[in-house]
């Protein structure tokens, strides 16, 4: 808790909560952009990076560094908890592996999976030791160090294939709630143990929990549960959740969830969004376009970052970033053009 009032002082945090003369505190998702952007800088292939402690923490390092951004995230894919537990990723020369197989096809040889060790399966110890690194190198109190990992429902899907995931919600229920409990403590173990070198807050990154792939209702049954659990066991004082696509129809739920303070939403209107938060001390975060920060003008992304600041920034609790991971080749000058236009056109009052 008291690294959390030191923060409370800081620009970024005065940002936030929308004090005169500071500015809505521009965060770009950086995840597997970093390893691309790394990958670049370096010439060393991603399978290299990320394979790598150092090499994983020195492409985050690198560009906070670059761009002046205030936080670190030990985590760059989605495969994390899947590869360790068997799933096979095909790894490719300068962008984050893509998922090949699940580590089961047949959820009847869920007996054979037991929750991971974060010490010693797959790349978890890469990501622990990235967190030990950030805590070394990159610990102030202006800065933020995230925890984080993929979400029980993404993590699951790796896990046994997310249409199989799926597909069971509806013929095996219960076969469902046994991968994601698997998947589940699998998480908890791996956060505990970031936190343990020195994390201060955790992100989850759940994009198959959205709308736009289950139903409300499954989330409800499938998601909610877990990420309660998942709260309760991780001894971190704040919690951040990204989930693409519609959110809107689950929000109110996600805000219930105990220490979820920060929202990572992509293609939802945030004017709406803000209104669900209501008076509750949650931060919005989003959510402009990564198809505009890599292909767009430097124009076209300050008119994109004034739209989110019009419809979401009045009052505060705003992080403006990108509604997803940014792409691999997002050009500098377009990633200059949303932070500098964060203070152009979000300096308080609005």
């Amino acid at each position: 808790m008291e690294s959390i009032m030191e923060k409370l002082d800081t620009d970024f945090f005065k940002g936030v909560l929308a004090q005169e003369g500071f500015s809505v505190p521009a965060v770009p998702i950086i995840l597997g952009y970093s390893i691309w952007a790394y990958s670049h800088y370096k010439k060393i292939p991603a399978e290299t990076i990320m394979r790598n402690g150092e090499y994983h923490a020195a492409a985050q390092l690198y560009v906070a560094n670059k761009y002046g951004l205030p936080f670190v995230v030990t985590f760059t894919d989605l495969n994390l908890i899947g590869e360790a537990l068997g799933a096979k990723l095909t790894y490719l020369p300068d962008v984050i592996p893509v998922h090949e197989s699940p580590a089961i096809q047949n959820l009847d040889e869920l007996n054979n999976l037991f929750p991971t060790n974060p010490e010693k399966d797959g790349r978890l110890p890469v990501i622990v030791k990235t967190a030990k690194i950030f805590s070394e190198k990159f610990k102030a109190d202006e800065h933020i160090l995230m925890a984080g990992c993929e979400g029980p429902i993404t993590a699951s899907g790796s896990i046994v294939g997310m249409e199989n995931l799926m597909r069971n919600m509806i013929n095996q229920p219960e076969k469902v709630h046994e991968v994601l409990d698997i998947a589940s403590q699998s998480i908890i173990h791996f956060l505990n143990a970031q936190l343990e070198r020195g994390m201060e807050f955790v992100t989850l990154s759940d994009p198959s929990a959205s709308c736009t792939c289950i139903s409300p209702e499954f989330f409800k049954e499938f998601a909610l549960p877990y990420y309660k659990k998942i709260v309760k066991q991780v001894n971190s004082p704040i919690f951040m959740i990204h989930i693409c696509g519609e959110v809107l129809p689950i929000l109110k739920d996600l805000i219930r969830v105990p220490k979820m303070m920060i929202i990572s939403v992509d293609d939802v209107d945030m004017e709406q969004a803000k209104k669900i938060i209501g008076n509750k001390f949650v931060l919005l975060m989003g959510n402009v376009s990564t198809s505009i920060m890599r292909y767009g003008t430097v124009n076209q992304v300050e008119m994109e970052v004034k739209r989110v600041i019009n419809k979401a920034g009045k009052g505060g609790k705003l992080l403006l970033s990108s509604a997803c991971d940014l792409s691999p080749g997002t050009p500098e000058k377009n990633i200059l053009a949303m932070i500098n236009a964060a203070k152009k056109y979000g300096t308080f009052p609005l």
